[in-house]
């Protein structure tokens, strides 16, 4: 009889084999968006999972796997080049994606791999809580786009942590300027030495990069990671205005609503929920005439008495900053012009 041990072992060796065959991903016609059930494994792992890395800059997760048209490659692909994918879509050819996205993940996220099929992994990510699974966000990716080295997840808990702080940075060669790999705002990498102007911080694939030091901000532990007020949270969040929506976008080059507010928490070291219907259930409720910058404030249809669709953060002044819809931009506006589908607020920050 297999032990709990040998089982372990064999769907690592799995894992490993898969990743190293480098599978990409197969190209489809759009189709309708897939119903949220999961789709039936051809391979089925072990109850508990096993755990996994992102291993490119910027990972999307999908509702069924393979469902992407040819125009989508450069997302799919390892390395992934997510400036090159959004340039080629018109406002259309982005709408596509609702439904179909599910929400994305940053280079060296942990992440935990349930099922296979094919060349697609169906993952949850444990940093964006939903009540869609309890383990995290759940969605489709390329099994290319994981690693099986999980060291990275130790050496956040033991290194000091250097966070990207501007909307993109840079990796770079730590002995030649040659630029490696673009990651985005709010990616985690543990801080193992220093060359001039650069933190040297370790990678998913075991390797070393260097990254400016003015493009991170550097804790001494990921337990120090926390945010001097709301206001900072606000400074954060304009740092995006003028960036095009993207539905299920997580990243600093693309956000979607409740992409933005997650993604501005989670660079401070606050967890909240991935989606805006999440956001409003936690946190304490705030009234609109006690409203701080940094809370969030939600919308509902029709009314305000419907399901929450939509969130913003409060900046102070009577404005909030949103992601409103594929087509738009990241704004500042007055929090009066969506006063007809107000739906309540809620505070994260302690003070």
């Amino acid at each position: 009889m297999m032990t709990q041990t040998h089982r372990a072992v064999r769907w690592a060796a799995i894992l490993g084999l898969l990743l190293a065959a480098g599978c990409g991903a197969a190209a489809a016609p759009p189709g309708q968006p897939p119903a949220r059930s999961q789709a039936r494994a051809v391979q089925v792992a072990p109850a508990q999972g096993w755990r996994a890395v992102v291993a490119v800059s910027v990972a999307t997760l999908w509702r069924r796997p393979a469902a992407l048209r040819p125009m989508d490659a450069p997302s799919a692909a390892n390395p992934v080049d997510i400036p090159r994918w959004l340039s080629r879509m018109t406002v259309a050819d982005r709408r596509w994606l609702v439904g179909r996205v599910q929400t994305q993940a940053l280079y060296g996220t942990a992440v935990t791999v349930l099922r296979q099929r094919g060349r697609w992994s169906y993952v949850v990510v444990r940093a964006q809580p939903t009540p869609l699974d309890r383990r995290g966000y759940p969605g489709w990716m390329p099994t290319r786009q994981l690693t099986g080295n999980v060291s990275l997840i130790g050496l956040l808990r033991t290194h000091p942590v250097a966070i990207v702080k501007t909307p993109t940075a840079w990796l770079r060669d730590p002995v030649a300027p040659k630029r490696r790999l673009q990651v985005s705002f709010a990616t985690r990498l543990p801080i193992v030495g220093r060359a001039g102007d650069s933190d040297l911080v370790a990678t998913p694939n075991g390797g070393r990069l260097a990254i400016l030091t003015r493009k991170v901000r550097e804790y001494p532990s990921v337990a120090a990671v926390r945010p001097a007020g709301g206001r900072v949270l606000v400074t954060a969040a304009k740092r995006f205005l003028a960036l095009p929506y993207l539905w299920g976008g997580t990243s600093g080059f693309g956000f979607d609503c409740s992409g933005l507010t997650h993604a501005v928490y989670r660079r401070f070291g606050i967890r909240i929920p991935r989606d805006a219907d999440a956001q409003a259930a936690r946190g304490t409720p705030v009234s609109i005439a006690q409203l701080r910058p940094g809370d969030l404030v939600f919308f509902a249809g029709p009314g305000g008495t419907g399901t929450v669709h939509h969130v913003a953060m409060f900046v102070g002044s009577g404005r909030v900053i949103e992601a409103p819809r594929t087509g738009s931009t990241v704004r500042i506006v007055p929090l009066s012009t969506l006063a007809a589908e107000y739906a309540g607020a809620r505070r994260y920050l302690a003070r």
